[in-house]
């Protein structure tokens, strides 16, 4: 037979069909490309990303209870970090809180995150080199806000407590390289800010995200601390007090906030380093503080501001059981599964209809 050169060959002469796109795209369907810029494919790929979401369905267990299961023990050992932290810190006021919040998680890959990555990251152990970069975006539309405000609160059985405006500015001590002050602020006499409060940033003990597929919004729980400073001397404060005072308020500016040339630090240790101006109406129950806040933040540092809306569920009652020490209780998990539940049903979901 003579020889045929392999590009005048017919196909039924070849084994094997020559590779095609298609023959390429894994079984577990094509990559998804899970940046930033990407949460419409996420959407539009559902179906590919729903074993991530059905991990508890294959348990024969409710969305609530699995994650009850998945977070209470990292809580409890969270918060015993907490308690050392209260026990450690002398010079300031330490106050725990644990909070829900919604919004979106984006996967962040370069060039992209294939599903299998996902899931592996998903069921292997929490370490450094397994973990997918992610963010958590927590702005959340009008209409969202109105309608918890409107139908969820009456709901769930919160209580109207307080609407306020404060300006939080940030300021940086450079005798605390590793902490940011936040001092809370309000407009005083004769235009001029004036601080109530100084803390610590935050201290984070405990981030659970957990993306829910089949709702509108994911959820984030957090454990963390404030710190409040007590210990301040005399000189520090008033430092600190004439940096804020020589804030101008001006609505046009990003964060609300601007100061004149040469007055955004004072001596050699206090600078600014960023502002937040907020308007939030908060809720109470005995177990739950809810609070739907606007607002406008601007970091000096990187000259990037954004602007948005934002709704968080404070756990006060499960943060009492912790501090009374019920850890060890059934009770607390019980308290952890019907607030997790209540969350599901009321704050996940974007489609309400408000009359």
């Amino acid at each position: 037979m003579a020889y045929i050169p392999p590009h005048k060959r017919h196909s039924k002469d070849t084994e094997k069909p020559t590779p095609t796109p298609s023959l390429l795209i894994p079984k577990f369907q094509k990559k998804l490309n899970i940046g930033p810029k990407s949460n419409l494919q996420r959407r539009k790929d559902q179906d590919a990303l729903q074993d991530v979401n059905n991990i508890a369905q294959s348990f024969e267990k409710s969305p609530c209870v699995y994650i009850t299961e998945k977070i209470q023990l990292d809580l409890h050992n969270s918060f015993q970090n907490v308690r050392n932290e209260m026990e450690f810190e002398k010079s300031e006021e330490v106050k725990p809180s644990f909070v829900a919040r919604f919004g979106k998680i984006f996967f962040h890959g370069s060039p992209s995150i294939s599903l299998d990555t996902i899931l592996k990251s998903s069921a292997a152990e929490t370490t450094s080199r397994n973990q997918v970069k992610k963010s958590f975006y927590t702005n959340v539309p009008s209409a969202y806000m109105e309608a918890v405000q409107c139908l969820v609160v009456p709901k769930i059985g919160v209580d109207f407590e307080s609407e306020k405006e404060h300006y939080h500015v940030k300021v940086y001590d450079k005798s605390l390289p590793d902490a940011t002050i936040s001092c809370k602020c309000s407009i005083g006499k004769h235009g001029k800010l004036e601080c109530h409060k100084a803390e610590l940033n935050q201290v984070r003990h405990l981030v659970a995200d957990i993306s829910c597929l089949d709702k509108d919004l994911d959820l984030r729980l957090m454990l963390s601390t404030k710190r409040i400073l007590t210990a301040l001397t005399d000189e520090d404060e008033e430092s600190i007090r004439e940096l804020i005072k020589s804030a101008i308020v001006d609505p046009d500016v990003k964060g609300g906030l601007r100061w004149p040339l040469g007055k955004e630090s004072f001596g050699d240790r206090f600078c600014v380093v960023g502002v937040w101006h907020t308007k939030y109406k908060a809720f109470r129950s005995p177990m739950l503080r809810l609070k739907l806040r606007d607002a406008d933040r601007f970091d000096f540092r990187t000259s990037a501001g954004e602007v948005g809306k934002e709704v968080t569920l404070k756990m006060t009652g499960i943060v009492k059981q912790l501090m009374d020490g019920m850890v060890e209780t059934g009770f607390l998990n019980e308290s952890l599964h019907e607030t997790l539940k209540m969350i599901w049903d009321n704050f996940l979901d974007c489609d309400y209809s408000v009359a």
